[in-house]
């Protein structure tokens, strides 16, 4: 896993970049949102790897993940940017919360 961080780390910057032009993310949330998105991506390989064989109990933890990072992102993130968010996500645009998805078998 110590191979991955930095590409993990990286999609997280990337993922933060993209989410915060799309949602005009000002400086200091863009940091928390970075870390959360980070976080996402460590969970999300550990049950890709973990659910490798049964795909139907990867895409379950996999939504929960989802779900948890999306609560997490509510928190940070004005009402505004998270109508704007929840936009994006269901439009299937490319805010953070699709970025993690590239990772995903």
């Amino acid at each position: 896993m110590a191979q991955q961080a930095p590409d993990l780390r990286a999609q997280a910057a990337e993922a933060t970049r993209r989410l915060a032009q799309q949602i005009s993310l000002d400086d200091a949330r863009s940091v928390k949102v970075r870390r959360l998105t980070y976080e996402r991506l460590v969970q999300e390989n550990e049950v890709a790897r973990t659910y490798a064989d049964d795909a139907t109990m990867r895409q379950n933890k996999l939504r929960v993940v989802g779900d948890e990072y999306a609560l997490q992102l509510k928190g940070i993130l004005s009402e505004l940017q998270f109508q704007r968010y929840t936009t994006l996500t269901a439009a299937g645009g490319s805010g953070t919360a699709s970025a993690p998805a590239a990772s995903r078998p």
